[in-house]
């Protein structure tokens, strides 16, 4: 959402968190697109804390090095498409009178002034006017995201440092809801939940952009965390637990189960909340229904066991591990992509970046 130059070359996406760093870059093989390249690097605790940076050359170092230790083709550019913390974040969604294209932007700009937490000239904010799913004679429906300049300057002079050369900071909800989509439109409103390795997302996307977004402590580590302590167990048999046993009640006598509903529970209830939050507040005008039809689970929690049924049962509603190959690989490919379906799910947002690159290289409106 934030253009920094104006080349559309090839790029790369790049997602950046408090505990790694993703890689992944697209390629046309002419009848589409294709996985080029993947990679995951760790970043040693304390490098950043809360999105923040905290040691520059250490982050400069590991970013080099994921770069350079990608799957696949070598990464062939100096071009990134960059995601920054969804906590550190804001994206809106405002009606707005229709009015001539120089006097909406003056009302955008009163509509950041008067929503965002930050004073206008420590923000970077950028907006578009998002096309209706039904012909709306009498106002704009537009999607505003702002970040903090705090927080993107550091990680700009970072990644120049390291000789790359970001086209775009976009916010992960963004780039996570561009994957999951199919063709990046859904006629009723649909949930996705991102679980995180520290944090899991919440993001209620209709039509053609997200309307909500929210974030809970509960993540993937505090997961494993909560089995490996009740349990007794090291973090790497608890990881094991997770993924093979999960919420299956008649598995290890049902302990692993128990440890882990009370973070289901919450979960629950706090998807509950925000779907009548948004169902009371949400703009839904172009839409038959605000009731959210279907959730979709990506990150690396969404590989527990039992999830998507054990939701489905408590919320009743349709509940899925999403597919972030939905925009890129057609149907029935002949090849398997090098990056296995059951780990891509914790790539998610880095494809949905990787895909924005690819289309920026085609020249095609991003």
């Amino acid at each position: 959402m934030f253009d920094f130059f104006e080349q559309k070359l090839t790029a790369f996406g790049l997602d950046l968190s408090d505990i790694s760093l993703k890689v992944a870059q697209l390629k046309s093989d002419g009848r589409g697109l294709a996985l080029a390249n993947y990679g995951r690097q760790e970043i040693p605790r304390g490098v950043i804390e809360g999105g923040a940076i905290k040691k520059v050359d250490e982050l400069v170092n590991v970013i080099k090095k994921g770069v350079l230790s990608v799957n696949g083709l070598p990464i062939n550019t100096k071009y990134c498409v960059v995601s920054l913390p969804e906590t550190e974040s804001f994206i809106r969604v405002a009606q707005l009178p229709k009015m001539k294209l120089d006097e909406l932007s003056k009302a955008v700009r009163w509509e950041v002034e008067s929503q965002i937490p930050l004073p206008i000239d420590q923000v970077y904010f950028d907006w578009q006017i998002v096309e209706p799913v039904r012909a709306s004679p009498d106002h704009y429906d537009i999607v505003i995201g702002a970040l903090s300049r705090s927080l993107v300057d550091p990680y700009l002079e970072v990644l120049k440092e390291a000789g790359l050369k970001p086209l775009v900071f976009e916010i992960e909800s963004v780039a996570t809801s561009r994957a999951l989509i199919e063709n990046e439109f859904i006629s009723s409103p649909v949930m996705i939940i991102d679980i995180g390795a520290r944090r899991t997302s919440f993001i209620i996307f209709a039509g053609r952009t997200i309307h909500f977004t929210a974030s809970l402590s509960i993540s993937n580590e505090y997961l494993v965390k909560e089995i490996a302590r009740q349990l007794d167990v090291s973090l790497e048999r608890a990881k094991e637990l997770k993924f093979e046993v999960g919420l299956d009640k008649e598995r290890e006598k049902g302990r692993v189960f128990k440890s882990l509903l009370p973070s289901m529970n919450e979960i629950v209830g706090q998807i509950g909340n925000y779907i009548d939050f948004y169902q009371t507040h949400g703009l839904g005008g172009h839409f038959e229904t605000k009731n959210v039809s279907k959730i979709f689970l990506c990150g690396g929690g969404a590989n527990l066991n039992g999830l998507p049924s054990f939701l489905s049962d408590a919320l009743n509603l349709s509940v899925e591990v999403g597919n972030p190959w939905v925009n890129i690989l057609k149907a029935s490919p002949e090849s398997i992509p090098e990056l296995p379906y059951d780990q891509s799910i914790s790539y998610t947002t880095v494809l949905g970046l990787a895909l924005r690159g690819a289309r920026m290289s085609e020249n095609e409106p991003c």
